[in-house]
């Protein structure tokens, strides 16, 4: 069983989408998938459908609700402990960035795959998702910044060798990528070339495509919506690496 840490230290590179498209990804396979929304934002709540009579993920981390509690089931078929703006109150303490770990035991046997979303920042809510993974997977858009945070993310990633040897970078995604652009291009290229540097594997690029937004907008998967559509082809593909690594 896998849990997904979808991660970067910098907003705006298609975190959320990612980690909603491959939990969909995996319900469309048949798997059986949780998502866990770790940033304050909850935008991966919300496309969801999230209902707020269900206690959150910061009660899941404090341990103020317990397990099935706050899992709700989504009109998508994916699982859901649901994000919230008061995940920003974290605080660093002894042994806290094992919360996540800890809280997950009771539940992770139901599942046959874990997908967890964090905010674009160091910080307590992405210690938690990594003390807690197997698999990291970074996302970047074609841009010099992101390639600046795919780097920063990398590192902090390392810092977790001792405390959890089960964490491995999965692989770097390329975002909403346009193809006609030079600098896209280039630095997809230099993406390439950082990934085999570091021996982990690019998983792919998802291709701009209408149909995202679209299937958000409407709170349906991408796969029920427009399987056909690029994106969903190139998610699909992404998926399927992931899961046989």
């Amino acid at each position: 069983m896998k849990i997904v840490t979808i991660a970067n230290q910098k907003g705006g590179n298609g975190k959320t989408t990612t980690a909603l498209a491959l939990a969909q990804a995996g319900r469309h396979k048949g798997l059986k998938v949780l998502c866990i929304d770790l940033d304050g934002q909850a935008n991966l709540s919300t496309a969801l459908g999230s209902s707020p009579t269900y206690p959150t993920a910061l009660a899941f981390l404090t341990g103020e609700a317990k397990g099935a509690a706050c899992v709700q089931p989504t009109a998508q078929g994916v699982d859901l402990i649901a994000g919230c703006y008061d995940l920003a109150t974290l605080r660093t303490e002894a042994g806290s960035a094992r919360r996540l770990q800890k809280a997950l035991e009771p539940i992770r046997g139901k599942y046959d795959l874990i997908v967890i979303d964090t905010p674009p920042n160091v910080g307590e809510a992405q210690y938690n998702a990594l003390q807690a993974s197997t698999d990291l997977i970074i996302t970047v858009n074609a841009s010099l910044f992101d390639l600046q945070g795919l780097y920063l993310m990398a590192d902090t990633a390392k810092g977790f060798a001792q405390s959890n040897p089960a964490l491995s970078v999965a692989g770097y995604i390329l975002t909403n990528h346009n193809g006609r652009s030079k600098l896209a291009k280039a630095l997809e290229e230099s993406i390439r070339k950082e990934a085999a540097a570091n021996g982990v594997d690019y998983l792919g690029t998802v291709r701009q495509g209408i149909a995202i937004r679209e299937a958000q907008a409407l709170r349906l998967s991408l796969f029920d919506y427009a399987p056909d559509s690029n994106p969903a082809k190139d998610y699909m593909s992404i998926f399927e690496k992931l899961i046989e690594g």
